[in-house]
């Protein structure tokens, strides 16, 4: 996807702000300036504009563009979204012709979004790998300025893995981040009242971009010391990251992030908090790995971390999980035992989610038991708490054990009704795993009723998605395809 829009259709940044950011960066400003001033018109020639969040970097093109020297400078904004985007040249030359030259004024393009396709991680990225096959084929195709505004690490990566093109590189011009703009991502992010988990796809990718700025901002560059504040900080971002990519079932990502938070943690007992969180969520990342032993020994380390600083909630929610690893491997009365300790530290903190959470587990204990209506009577509970608190996560999972227990009962009508609203929800949050257990069990529930295409349908679309995750599960739902199938040869 790719737009090229005029000025006036993107969100205006207040005079305020641009005032003070070029104020914070004038002399980057003035030289950016003398720069787009001294390139003559229908020459190619390559700059880059070096700031870390995209408020602050179109607050920069509404500064240029609106300066008294540009007046006479026509300046065409290209924005190239794309994550899997590989050939930025044709994709520029599709919108070439479409540009509406004005007489007597010097064109210059400005380029945004690339970052997305050049990545944080990795190796040679196909784009930056394109950029130095087509390079010579800019000056021919592109005879005019062009500025990319990307954050340090995208440029870093162009200079790095598109070494040829770089060499075409006239000016780059950094622009230090106003501390007003880490205090406004911090309070979307790090300090948000809402979790990230429960936050919908497009809600959650801004905040992920966020959190990826504030780990530039905070990750010490070009000799800059980093204060013990700022390696809080950085370390509560990695976490936070971890958080969401789990959030998506992308536990590779999310291992990777924390690794990183635990290797800056270490034994310093200024950051013990956030070890424990590290060590809590990496329990959780194991468990759904399906590596019950490793999972219980994060948690257990972190479990002796809460305990030791008297962190309650931390306590509760570790206990909470490790009852979830036990009563999964039959061991019901620790699992009743972990759970109840939990509820406890939970009712008594007030904490209306984590006891929202401890009820839909035992509600699962006692369905395991055949106390059926105590297990609706627990999951009810459990899901008006969500529903006051907005756990859209919790929610899900609640009407997807809901569904299971009026299916087993011979209510399919109510069972499927569950499930679809269980599956709205996932897929608004982007709960990927979710929707592939979801997904499974409707497949399975239409398969019984004889209604084979849409049951095959379902867990169809289950398998991709755990074949995707590399999830283990993925052979179970494949044996019950084969199964489906046979049974739908058998009645044709």
């Amino acid at each position: 996807m790719l737009s090229n829009k005029p000025l006036d259709q993107f969100k205006e940044i207040p005079e305020i702000y641009r005032q003070r950011i070029v104020e914070l960066n004038q002399e980057s400003f003035d030289q950016l300036l003398t720069f787009v001033d001294i390139v003559p018109d229908d020459a190619f020639d390559l700059g880059f504009i070096q700031s870390n969040f995209a408020r602050d970097r179109d607050a920069i093109i509404q500064a240029l563009i609106s300066h008294p020297d540009c007046q006479e400078m026509q300046f065409e904004i290209w924005d190239f979204p794309d994550p899997e985007m590989r050939f930025l040249l044709d994709e520029i030359l599709k919108i070439l012709p479409t540009v509406k030259v004005e007489a007597d004024k010097k064109l210059i393009f400005m380029v945004r979004g690339v970052e997305n396709a050049i990545g944080m991680t990795g190796e040679y990225p196909p784009m930056l790998v394109d950029f130095n096959w087509v390079r010579d084929a800019y000056p021919v195709m592109v005879p005019h300025l062009m500025l990319f505004c990307l954050p340090d690490y995208a440029i870093t990566r162009v200079a790095n893995y598109a070494p040829d093109f770089w060499a075409w590189n006239s000016g780059t011009f950094v622009f230090k981040t106003p501390v007003n703009t880490r205090d406004d991502a911090i309070s979307q992010t790090l300090d948000a009242s809402k979790g990230i988990t429960n936050c919908e796809v497009p809600e959650k990718q801004e905040r992920i971009d966020l959190l990826k700025r504030l780990l530039m901002e905070y990750t010490p560059s070009n000799g800059r010391e980093e204060t013990q504040e700022d390696l809080k900080t950085r370390i509560r971002v990695l976490n936070d990251l971890a958080i969401a990519y789990r959030s998506r079932s992308e536990y590779s990502t999310a291992t990777y992030y924390l690794k990183q938070a635990l290797d800056l943690a270490k034994d310093d007992e200024d950051f013990i908090s956030l070890k424990a969180n590290t060590l809590y969520e990496l329990g959780w990342i194991q468990d759904d790995w399906g590596n019950k032993k490793e999972a219980i020994a994060f948690y257990q380390q972190s479990l002796e971390i809460y305990e030791k600083i008297g962190d309650v909630q931390g306590k509760a929610a570790t206990l909470h999980c490790l009852a979830i690893i036990y009563a999964n491997q039959g061991d019901v009365e620790k699992a009743i035992a972990f759970y109840q300790q939990s509820l406890e530290i939970y009712e008594k903190i007030g904490n209306v989610q984590g006891k929202a959470a401890t009820l839909h587990q035992l509600a699962i204990i006692y369905a395991n038991q055949g106390e059926v209506e105590k297990a609706i009577a627990f999951y009810q509970q459990s899901l008006e708490l969500k529903e006051k608190i907005g756990d859209v996560q919790g929610k899900a999972a609640t009407l997807h054990q809901l569904a299971i227990i009026y299916a087993n009962q011979g209510d399919v009508e109510q069972a499927i009704a569950f499930y679809q609203q269980s599956l709205e929800l996932k897929e608004k949050i982007g709960d990927v795993q979710g929707k592939a257990a979801t997904f499974a069990m409707l497949g399975q529930l239409l398969a019984a009723q004889g209604d084979f295409d849409q049951a095959l349908n379902y867990l169809q679309q289950s398998l991709e998605i755990l074949q995707h995750l590399k999830s283990p599960d993925a052979e179970i739902v494949r044996r019950i395809i084969a199964a489906v199938q046979q049974m739908a040869g058998d009645r044709s």
